[in-house]
């Protein structure tokens, strides 16, 4: 039976993954010298990766760990990175987003003109939950090659070029984590369209400009972990079994 430790569980989906790991036949111990691997949480704090055993943990890079460092060397296995748990992940967070959209506009998602900026994992989850809403959903994309896929889904297509022709959209779903909302974007946004930032830091939307033209803007980052953390904590739990098996840990 391997063993974990587990020593943060500020991040609520922790407590599930604990309780998925267990329930598969690992034992959670209360001393890092009895454990077989350290679980953490998504951007964990420094002070866990210096552990002499492997740990799994998200977003974790030589940034974080400090210049010149490789996580792979140090045995850090980074479980955000891992495909599968991308792909479920990105479904977690484009929910989350609907989810949001319909509780803060006073504009119904039915029939709406939607845009959605980034065709990646979330683009594509937000296209398939948006579909029962509305048709009218429009997806810029920077390559050729997304733009033909989304039309083959249905949806109609721009590229970040036009952008500042969407007057017309009543929800503005941002999935790219660089800036494409600027000055001249903004200024064409609708006073009634509610915008949503679902990038990671730094985001895609320059705040000052947001502010200056009153933009309805919500960022919204980590959503798995607030709106479904349990679904997220098992999700997390089976991706540790799975590359514990992978690497032959």
């Amino acid at each position: 039976m391997k063993k974990f430790y587990l020593p943060d569980t500020s991040d609520k989906r922790l407590e599930y993954t604990k309780e998925e790991l267990e329930n598969n036949g690992f034992e959670l111990v209360n001393k890092i010298s009895n454990a077989d691997f350290v679980v953490l949480g998504v951007n964990p704090d420094k002070k866990y990766l210096d552990y002499n055993v492997p740990i799994f943990a998200g977003n974790v890079d030589a940034a974080t760990l400090g210049q010149g460092s490789d996580p792979c060397l140090r045995r850090i296995f980074d479980y955000v990175k891992d495909e599968e748990y991308a792909i479920k992940n990105a479904y977690l967070t484009a929910e989350a987003a609907v989810c949001i959209a319909v509780n803060n506009s006073s504009l119904s998602l039915i029939g709406s003109p939607v845009l959605i900026c980034g065709f990646g994992r979330i683009g594509k989850a937000l296209l398939r939950y948006l579909e029962p809403f509305t048709k009218d959903i429009t997806i810029c994309a920077r390559s050729p090659q997304a733009r033909a896929v989304a039309s083959s889904l249905g949806a109609a297509t721009t590229d970040f070029n036009k952008l500042s022709d969407s007057k017309k959209h009543n929800f503005i779903f941002n999935t790219v984590p660089h800036p494409v909302f600027c000055e001249r974007e903004l200024k064409s946004v609708s006073s009634e369209a509610l915008l949503i930032d679902l990038a990671s830091f730094p985001g895609g939307v320059d705040i000052n400009y947001a502010k200056y033209f009153n933009t309805n803007l919500i960022t919204a980052r980590g959503l798995p972990g607030k709106y479904s953390p349990k679904t997220s904590g098992i999700i997390t739990a089976k991706t540790i079994e799975r590359m514990i098996k992978e690497e032959k840990l």
